[in-house]
């Protein structure tokens, strides 16, 4: 055991021993004031705690909120025409990507309609998780 170990392992028994005491006990000890002290440090800790747990959630709401959505269909034709009405950059990369600079959209046309379908399922799969 090496001297990191050996101080984890004070450090665990000394915590053990002071939740162990009584209140009375642990008033030989310590003063009013210095509780005080410590409990407001907690509460502070808990308050930033908190707050960076707020602003990671906002941050991630927004980054989810600016991902493309799926339109609801049953079609994959007419979820692709809304997909694509709705955001022409996002028309323009699709269907390049699609074409690989080459062919036409209407050749690929099956296959991204197949590609949104799949993509349906696994968010419908994902939300029964």
């Amino acid at each position: 055991m090496d001297d990191k170990e050996r101080l984890d392992r004070l450090q665990d028994v000394v915590i053990e021993e002071f939740l162990a005491m009584s209140a009375a006990e642990v008033m030989e000890f310590t003063t009013t004031e210095a509780l005080e002290s410590v409990k407001s440090n907690l509460a502070a800790a808990i308050a930033e705690a908190g707050r960076a747990r707020l602003a990671r959630a906002k941050a991630a709401a927004e980054k989810d909120a600016r991902r493309p959505r799926l339109v609801a269909s049953t079609s994959g034709a007419e979820a692709l025409r809304a997909a694509r009405a709705k955001d022409s950059d996002f028309d323009k990369r699709l269907t390049l990507a699609a074409r690989n600079g080459s062919a036409s959209y209407e050749a690929d046309k099956s296959g991204i309609e197949e590609d949104l379908d799949e993509l349906r399922r696994w968010e419908e799969d994902g939300d029964r998780t």
